[in-house]
């Protein structure tokens, strides 16, 4: 420990005592530990000596004048507690009314509406679907039709320019003039190949989704079950 710090401490174990006192023994310390380290001790050896902080404020607090005992701590006269109670009622009426206010403003969240329920047809719908069997039938070979048409289409197109490019390759050698135009007709084609591929592609898929979301539609309808 530093003789800072030990002073700091004795200072602090000294709140009992008046001002006068309390810097009358931090200045006769501070004195003998300048004459000791005139002397030529060490401050290990001098703090040693002078003891523990606490020690040597109980020493000088038994020797003081100036100690005295903490007072007790003073009753509260009647007036005082009066106004207490008085402070505390209306602490309680602020509570009370903020707590009103609050209510007032609280506007409860909206309750969702009960979701409707229908009876249950699924049993319609599976008859209409064997009535009409037949007739669901050839509209299903119908759109498989147009989807093959769809699909190979494209790839006749694009057959077809590479087979206008050849044969303008080979006119090439009887008539220039033919035979840059074919290649011509032939490329143009080629890349409405290339045009007509994502078009019809995209068209079979819708065609698809929009039948099976109709059957969807059509089996809710007759189930009773709302769409989420």
């Amino acid at each position: 420990m530093k003789y800072n710090e030990w002073r700091d401490e004795l200072k602090s174990n000294l709140l009992c005592v008046s001002e006068s006192e309390r810097r009358r023994v931090l200045d006769y310390y501070a004195e003998a530990y300048a004459d000791r380290r005139d002397a030529g001790y060490t401050e290990r050896e001098i703090i040693d000596d002078f003891g523990a902080p606490y020690d040597a404020a109980q020493r000088i607090l038994a020797e003081s004048s100036d100690y005295f005992e903490p007072p007790a701590p003073r009753e509260p006269s009647r007036e005082e507690k009066k106004r207490e109670r008085r402070e505390e009622k209306r602490y309680e009426e602020r509570v009370r009314r903020e707590e009103k206010r609050q209510e007032d403003y609280y506007c409860p969240p909206p309750q969702p509406a009960p979701a409707k329920t229908r009876e249950d047809y699924t049993w319609v719908f599976v008859l209409l679907c064997i009535v009409f069997a037949i007739p669901i039938f050839f509209v299903v070979m119908g759109m498989v039709v147009v989807t093959v048409c769809f699909c190979v289409a494209p790839f006749a197109v694009l057959i077809s320019g590479v087979v206008f490019i050849g044969a303008g390759v080979g006119a090439l050698f009887t008539d220039a003039t033919i035979g840059v135009t074919t290649i011509g007709t032939g490329l143009v084609v080629f890349g409405v190949s290339f045009i007509l591929m994502p078009l019809f592609f995209q068209l079979v898929k819708w065609m698809w989704k929009l039948f099976g979301m109709f059957f969807a539609w059509l089996k809710r309808l007759f189930s009773g079950k709302e769409k989420k």
